[in-house]
């Protein structure tokens, strides 16, 4: 059976209030200790083939936390969405009329001004989602792909069906794991945000 194990990174040092998606920045340290040592016992469950990571350094601490750097390939396509000209700033400092607009179009408003819209984004995320997917073969094989929440609620609203407000909705807390098993018929969420 073949698996793709979805990797959230731990909670990032940053006050909880502020906007950032691909704004660089470490995870907090104990945040960060507690996430590795719960996910090495989950992780030895599996023999895992191959190991992605996203290169923003929240995603690199926790993934060289568990395994050695020279073995993760860091993939630019598993970053969060770029929020343009509002990363790092206070979800309460950004313009009213802006979130307005982007809750009016979801998927076609370039967020912050400079940044991706959805649609560019889960265009990024789903293109490495398929190019992924037909690389396995019959034998079984497991991927660790240590990333972001937007980018796992993008990959399980595909799977799943769902419009970008439903999938926007799926709780994923700091360093949780996601298994999806990849069958003939397709991929099925085996567990989410474990």
């Amino acid at each position: 059976m073949n698996r793709v194990l979805l990797v959230r990174h731990s909670q990032p040092d940053i006050a909880s209030d502020c906007c950032y998606g691909q704004l660089d920045m470490p995870a907090k340290p104990e945040q960060l200790k507690q996430a590795t040592v719960r996910l090495q016992k989950l992780l030895a469950e599996y023999s895992v083939s191959e190991v992605c990571a996203s290169p923003l350094l929240r995603c690199r601490q926790l993934a060289e936390g568990l395994y050695d750097s020279e073995d993760i390939e860091y993939q630019g396509s598993l970053k969060e969405v770029n929020f343009g000209q509002w990363e790092g700033s206070k979800w309460d400092d950004i313009p009213r009329h802006q979130l307005d607009a982007w809750a009016d179009n979801l998927e076609g408003y370039r967020l912050g001004q400079t940044g991706e819209t959805v649609a560019e984004f889960s265009q990024r995320v789903l293109g490495f989602w398929q190019t992924r997917l037909t690389t396995y073969g019959e034998t079984n094989t497991t991927q660790v792909w240590f990333t972001h929440a937007g980018v796992i609620r993008t990959i399980v609203g595909e799977i799943q069906a769902l419009s970008v407000a439903e999938s926007s909705q799926i709780p994923l807390t700091f360093g949780s794991l996601t298994c999806i098993t990849l069958t003939t018929n397709g991929a099925v969420i085996e567990y989410l945000n474990r």
